[in-house]
């Protein structure tokens, strides 16, 4: 008991326990945003890997991959390229040149590898045939088509003096010009040419065959990731004429006149 004569105030003890009460939750909810905040940001680890090769230390664009640049390494699914370099198929990519620069322990893409043959038949993908097309300046786009490109092939008809142009083959890659070969090791360097090999299949190349026996062929040149269709129909002289034409601008007389 308190001693005889002090006099203890209810409100300084209500207030008392009131301020301790205040602390102990303030602890207690700083404790609990501290947990709910570490449990969403931290990621656990992921329990799947899958054995890749890695480069043992950075490699520069343009040079040629070497068994001794990699080395095998376990690496969390989450990380992984979907073409990325596997111990299963690294040996197909050893000796091949590096279009990108790789970094030291990161998986190595596909993509990032420039696959060279040393055989031109190795660059044609399943199911497509070579097949070469004569071309001279006008028709190879004062010879600027390069490997890679990709062109239109139209063939001009005559029709009894009604020529007309008509689609034959679109979205057509380009292998070659000349004899150099992108992709192919010891290809010769790119300059003039007279003919340029398309990659096909079996059934276009017959197709085309048989268009130049029956008339010109011209090609058109796609810029670079154009793959949408142009929806070309046949276009004739009597087209052509029509359109003359339709557009032409007549000349106004004015006959007489008056007061």
């Amino acid at each position: 008991m308190p001693p005889r004569g002090v006099k203890i105030n209810q409100n300084f003890v209500v207030l008392g326990i009131a301020l301790l009460l205040g602390v102990a939750a303030s602890v207690l909810a700083v404790r609990y945003v501290d947990s709910q905040v570490a449990a969403r940001t931290v990621t656990p680890p992921s329990q799947h890997t899958r054995t890749l090769v890695v480069p043992v230390r950075d490699l520069e664009s343009g040079v040629v991959l070497q068994a001794n640049d990699i080395a095998a390494r376990e690496v969390p699914l989450d990380f992984i390229p979907a073409d990325a370099l596997t111990a299963a198929n690294y040996e197909d990519y050893l000796d091949q040149v590096l279009r990108a620069p790789l970094a030291q322990g990161a998986p190595i893409p596909a993509s990032a590898i420039e696959r060279v043959q040393d055989r031109f038949s190795g660059i044609i993908a399943p199911g497509h045939v070579a097949y070469t097309l004569q071309v001279d300046e006008a028709n190879s786009v004062s010879g600027m088509i390069v490997p890679g490109d990709r062109i239109d092939v139209l063939v001009l008809t005559p029709d009894g003096g009604n020529d007309s142009l008509r689609p034959l083959l679109s979205d057509v890659l380009v292998l070659a010009t000349g004899s150099h070969a992108q992709g192919v090791r010891d290809s010769d360097e790119a300059g003039s040419y007279s003919n340029i090999t398309l990659q096909l299949p079996p059934a276009e190349a017959q197709r085309i065959g048989v268009a130049r026996k029956i008339g010109d062929l011209l090609v058109m040149l796609r810029p670079a990731g154009g793959r949408e269709p142009f929806n070309l129909s046949v276009f004739s002289k009597a087209d052509l004429l029509r359109m003359g034409r339709a557009r032409g601008v007549g000349i106004q007389f004015i006959i007489g006149g008056g007061s």
